[in-house]
């Protein structure tokens, strides 16, 4: 059985903190073993906070952090539309003088190694992905709970297999964006969902953490409204994770094709006959979220 940490709480950087303390020993020992620990957060949207890693998630996952260990912690990501812009709106530019040893990276402007995604006849798409995803020895994707209107659930492995991918920047009506979805739209649905398990494959996080403290519902994983949840979960299998907090959405997590799909390779747990959690406040916590999706697998 896989363990999930669950916990309920509406101040959100206590509420992290207390999930993130339910993890015990092994939490402490990875942060001291690890050359450097790499927080990768949500940024999708230096204009829209809602649809980001909430700045007080982040500070109650290094409080922890630090209470235990000096080593020193890259938070990043590489935002749609700018993660330097959303550094400095969300707060995040504040960071380094609230703790020691902390660094905010711009995964768009990151060095890179070699990675691949999906093509509707199976064939390999080269891609670059971010080398900070590969080197640190602690990686954390920590996410909001959030719909998705082309995947289902944007949560921990979408954060993490999305944000640590590296494409040129292209400009849009709204300016200059770095969009993954000319690859992933022109694929198709199956392969998006393949493209996303295979990325998490090839470089996984070792923790997921999802903030429900304030989730999103509907048209996300940017334009969705406010459900109030006040839930945290946190896990070492970022598959579980994911899978119990869209079961607390609502959502059947193998119906989500890239957890199943994360499942059927082993790099994951979706199954949740085989997550521990407590069933009694799993059903009172369950929604059933609002969801604008085109179609599911």
């Amino acid at each position: 059985m896989i363990n999930i940490a669950i916990e309920q709480g509406e101040d959100r950087r206590d509420t992290i903190r207390q999930a993130v303390e339910q993890l015990g020993d092994e939490f402490i020992e990875r942060c001291r073993n690890a050359n450097q620990i790499f927080i990768k957060v949500n940024l999708v949207d230096h204009e829209r906070y809602f649809a980001c890693t909430h700045i007080d998630a982040v500070r109650g996952l290094i409080d922890v952090i630090r209470e235990r260990s000096n080593t020193s912690i890259l938070i990043g990501d590489a935002g749609y539309r700018g993660t330097k812009a959303a550094f400095s709106n969300f707060g995040y530019d504040h960071l380094g003088g609230e703790y020691s040893d902390i660094t905010l990276v711009d995964l768009n402007d990151d060095e890179f190694v070699d990675g691949y995604t999906i093509k509707s006849d199976d064939s390999q798409n080269p891609i670059r992905r971010s080398k900070i995803a590969t080197s640190p020895g602690f990686k954390i994707s920590l996410s909001p709970m959030k719909t998705d209107a082309k995947t289902g659930a944007s949560l921990t492995v979408q954060n993490w297999a999305i944000g640590t991918w590296i494409v040129p920047p292209r400009i849009s009506a709204s300016g200059q964006v770095w969009a993954r979805w000319p690859w992933l739209d022109s694929e198709g649905e199956v392969a998006h969902h393949q493209s996303i398990a295979e990325l998490f494959n090839q470089q996984k996080c070792h923790l997921g953490i999802v903030d429900g403290i304030m989730a999103m519902e509907g048209d996300g994983p940017v334009r969705g409204t406010r459900i109030d949840m006040g839930v945290v979960l946190a896990g070492f299998d970022p598959v579980a994770v994911d899978s119990a907090a869209a079961t607390l959405m609502g959502i059947d997590p193998l119906g989500i094709g890239y957890l199943k799909a994360c499942h059927e390779m082993g790099v994951g747990v979706a199954d949740m006959t085989r997550i521990n959690v407590p069933p009694m406040q799993m059903a009172q916590l369950r929604r059933e979220f609002k969801r604008n999706i085109k179609s599911e697998i």
